[in-house]
């Protein structure tokens, strides 16, 4: 008794020891105190896509994506493209307000300062009467702006300014194409692989031929120059954008025409605005303040902020107003699909995303097809399956990226095909595995159920016979499918009182 106390007393001690909750860092036992995380600080920059070390490549960063995920409702991606050098950054940070410290990097050396594509983790929420919109179907939606890694820098290949170029086309509701001075031939050029790709990805569509997977967004022609007089920049930009001729059929002029003719696909609409210098010293543009700034350069900084949110338009993918979920899917997507060839074609690009479209149509199918409960008949499976394929061929035709002389679709399509008979012939297998179990023990319990009969005390041949109507009938509702002989008499029939 005495050691009892005396342990009694020492874990009581030893209970007045402990420290107290939340002491020394301990968890606290509060639930909704150990859910909280530490709040984010979306106001910033992130990196989206960054360079592999070759800088060939391209690759997702996860922080990014997470940023973009996280933005509720409706987005309008605005992508900024251009030379390095020409003042991407620094024009996205008078865009959102914001100084170079806190917003996107700005370097006046001759390495570019941003490396790949950069978003801005605050959403810039529109207006509410732009809110109202039919579009938007009463949500609230955001602008969200990229930066992106200057083209023509040191130390990069070609395919990787096409990658850039590609990822900012297909991804922005509004592209921009920030320019110094004028539209140089070059400058039309670099947009070839944007052209060629959204041929495929927009052709249908431009061409009233249907909705297209992907709707192309609007294009704005940004041109900063020390001085606007003489021809208006939209009459400068339309002359640069006309066909020059070419008597001598000269290969590289044919080339830059045929961009030409077909940048309409890459945008619904083309705009061009005029941007004065905001400072002779360019060099020291961050340390002013807008009282430092030319008066006319802070006139159409405010022009230019009302026209973007004018320009901006909901992107759709599959018909439906994209969001940041939906962006964050078709980032991912893109990368991986421009990295999937050292050089990338829009062949390559187009074929990539029919394929994901094909292991997609194929899983609704197969959602479709297990919808109907087995065992059936083999005639009901089999009009199921063709119900179920007529329907996957029109999502993949509804879906598809590019037309039928493009990316190889004939064969995307055979593939497809081959894919959903695989599918049926196992669905066919299951079919007559549980027609074979249920037929099976329908016959079993029609066996015993006679058997039972026939070893009564008092056997009755009208009875028995009763016996075998009901267990006739009870055969014939169970057992369904390819195990069914179809053929009456039933398997008992042989079955008689004895």
């Amino acid at each position: 008794m005495k050691n009892k106390l005396a342990w009694t007393w020492a874990t009581l001690v030893c209970l007045a020891c402990l420290p107290a909750p939340g002491a020394f860092g301990a968890r606290s036992l509060d639930p909704q105190r150990s859910e909280q995380k530490p709040a984010i600080n979306v106001r910033r920059p992130f990196a989206l896509v960054e360079p592999v070390e070759s800088h060939t490549k391209l690759s997702v960063s996860d922080e990014g994506l997470e940023a973009i995920r996280n933005i509720p409702g409706p987005v309008i991606p605005v992508v900024v493209i251009g030379p390095y050098r020409s003042g991407k950054s620094f024009l996205l940070n008078q865009l959102l307000g914001v100084g170079c410290t806190e917003g996107f990097g700005v370097g006046h050396t001759r390495s570019t300062q941003t490396k790949g594509v950069w978003v801005w983790g605050e959403p810039q929420k529109l207006p509410p009467s732009a809110n109202t919109l039919p579009d938007f179907a009463g949500q609230e939606a955001s602008i969200v702006y990229l930066d992106t890694e200057g083209f023509e820098s040191t130390g990069k290949a070609d395919a990787y300014d096409d990658r850039i170029f590609a990822l900012s086309t297909l991804i922005s509701a509004v592209l921009v194409y920030n320019l110094p001075e004028t539209v140089r031939e070059s400058d039309i050029q670099k947009l070839s692989f944007a052209v060629e790709l959204a041929e495929g990805f927009y052709a249908d569509v431009q061409g009233g031929g249907g909705s297209s997977p992907v709707e192309p967004g609007s294009m704005l022609w940004l041109i900063q120059r020390d001085f606007l007089e003489g021809k208006t920049v939209q009459s400068m930009v339309s002359e640069a954008l006309q066909p020059v001729p070419n008597p001598f059929q000269d290969q590289d002029i044919a080339q830059v025409n045929k961009i030409r003719q077909s940048l309409q696909l890459v945008a619904r609409n083309s705009t061009a605005f005029g941007l004065h210098q905001p400072h002779m010293e360019r060099t020291k543009l961050c340390e002013l303040g807008d009282d430092q700034l030319d008066k006319k350069y802070l006139e159409q900084r405010a022009q230019l902020h009302d026209l973007v949110q004018q320009l901006a338009k909901p992107k759709r993918v599959n018909g439906k107003v994209m969001t940041g979920p939906g962006l964050a899917e078709l980032v991912s997507q893109m990368v991986t699909a421009l990295n999937a060839r050292d050089i990338p074609t829009a062949g390559s690009i187009l074929e990539h995303f029919n394929k994901e479209l094909v292991y997609r149509v194929r899983d609704t199918y197969i959602t479709t097809l297990e919808s109907l409960v087995l065992p059936v008949t083999e005639a009901a499976l089999a009009a199921h399956h063709e119900a179920a394929s007529a329907v996957a061929r029109q999502q993949f035709q509804a879906e598809k990226f590019g037309n039928d002389l493009t990316s190889g679709l004939g064969s995307l399509q055979d593939m497809l095909q081959a894919s959903l008979d695989k599918e049926f012939v196992g669905r066919q297998t299951a079919n007559t595995l549980e027609s074979n179990r249920r037929c099976e023990k329908a016959e079993t319990d029609c066996e015993d159920t006679l058997e039972r009969e026939q070893l009564v005390k008092l056997p009755s041949t009208g009875r028995f016979e009763d016996r075998f109507s009901h267990c006739e009938a009870a055969f014939e509702r169970a057992c369904i499918g390819p195990a069914h002989s179809g053929q009456v008499p039933s398997p008992f029939t042989a079955m008689t009182f004895t």
